[in-house]
């Protein structure tokens, strides 16, 4: 294939796997109209080595498949039909970059959540307010699908323009209970309206030091 026709095959492929541009831009480290420029105006001419390699693991397919040129087999084997998935990593300062992402096996990322791989993120705690629980240094998946209320159990809030994890209990339809484990640290009753939930927690990643 040649570059119009890479263009006009990655379109195809983003269509048939139910994704979007603005999605996928920001998955690849870019920003949100990236990949709308680089197909309809062919800018760049072609995709950097870094986000095709990450454009393939999204779309599950060789990387080959998102270039001329032609590829040698050691690329091809670490990205192609690798069977993983990409999580971006987030800061809890919102007006900061993603910190990266975290590769995860599909098999293992089913066995956590059937949530699409674009709505889980991945987030660092810092502090010991979630303490046992959570320890400074320990990640959370939170799913951003759904950034409500459903049940008690631990969210990704903000705080003080600040994202956080909490664990929040309903207390009346309009009262909401903010806990943090820790009992050093008091938990506070806040109005439903001031309540800003980004997302809950899904599963969490211990980073105990070995000695």
């Amino acid at each position: 294939m040649n570059i119009d026709q890479i263009r006009k095959h990655i379109d195809t492929l983003i269509k048939e796997k139910g994704k979007n541009y603005r999605s996928l831009s920001m998955a690849i480290g870019k920003n949100e109209a990236y990949l709308h420029q680089y197909i309809n105006k062919g800018s760049p001419l072609r995709l950097p080595e870094e986000q095709r390699r990450k454009l393939a693991l999204l779309l599950d397919v060789d990387e080959q498949e998102l270039t001329d040129i032609h590829l040698p087999k050691t690329i091809l084997q670490t990205t192609g039909h690798s069977k993983t998935t990409l999580i971006e990593i987030i800061s809890s300062n919102p007006a900061q970059a993603s910190s990266g992402f975290l590769s995860l096996p599909l098999s293992d990322y089913s066995n956590i959540t059937s949530a699409s791989s674009e709505n889980v993120k991945m987030l660092r705690i810092n502090g010991d307010s979630m303490a046992p629980t959570l320890k400074d240094g320990d990640y959370i998946l939170a799913d951003l699908s759904t950034p409500s209320f459903s049940s008690d159990g631990l969210y990704v809030i903000r705080q003080a323009a600040a994202l956080t994890v909490r664990r929040i209990q309903q207390i009346s339809s309009s009262e909401f209970l903010i806990i943090p484990d820790n009992s050093n640290y008091k938990g506070i009753t806040i109005p439903a309206k001031k309540l800003e939930i980004i997302g809950k927690v899904i599963f969490f990643f211990k980073t105990e030091k070995v000695a």
